[in-house]
């Protein structure tokens, strides 16, 4: 996402592993499908926090990791005493592959709260993979410039952007969320480290009201 959208802080905006926006950045109409196959619109967005992450169902290693930890996340925000209106969704860079049934068999092992989303339009996805900034690229496209864009070790047809999106409840992006970089070069999510960002940017939003 463009550095003119997002900075690390402003204001008094908590310390987050990743990025708060300046201003909230309400997303456009969209017309995509969840993994029940039921058609999913902005609207539908309205009234819970979603926090959005991408993938494909045959990513060998970053996806099932990332999603192994957001499970982790969901069951430590279980105890906590506030901002359980959350919704974790996980949008297909591949609708040409992840079909409704793959998305259902997938999506739902980690945690059966999570919710698989794809486009059937080419144009619906584009819309909605800008208005947040998902990046992705596939064998022969040129290389996105972007540190948080991962390869899969074992896939090389397909890398894309490794961040998570939180929106609010008036589908409005607030904030990303980028991975733990290890020493050797490698990304990945730890669910304890989530939780403490995402209630301390749900603290600081509820302040601002």
């Amino acid at each position: 996402m463009a550095n003119s959208i997002l900075r690390t802080q402003f204001q008094q905006a908590p310390d987050v592993n990743g990025a708060v926006l300046a201003t909230p950045l309400a997303l456009p109409s969209f017309e995509l499908r969840n993994h029940r196959g039921e058609l999913v619109h902005k609207l539908d967005f309205f009234g819970r926090w979603q926090l959005i992450s991408y993938g494909y169902t045959q990513c060998p290693d970053i996806c099932p990791t990332m999603l192994s930890s957001l499970a982790g996340f969901l069951k430590l925000l279980d105890k906590e005493t506030r901002f359980h209106d959350l919704q974790v969704q996980f949008y297909s860079i591949d609708p040409e592959h992840d079909s409704i049934e793959k998305l259902a068999n997938y999506v739902p092992w980690f945690d059966g709260r999570f919710i698989g989303l794809r486009a059937d339009d080419p144009a619906q996805a584009a819309i909605f993979e800008r208005s947040m900034g998902l990046q992705s690229y596939r064998n022969g496209e040129p290389e996105l410039a972007n540190g948080d864009v991962a390869a899969n070790s074992n896939s090389p047809e397909i890398a894309h952007g490794f961040r998570l999106y939180l929106l609010d409840e008036q589908a409005r992006l607030r904030a990303s969320l980028a991975p733990i970089s290890a020493r050797d070069g490698s990304k990945y999510y730890e669910a304890e480290a989530l939780l403490k960002d995402y209630l301390a940017l749900r603290q600081w939003f509820a302040s601002q009201r």
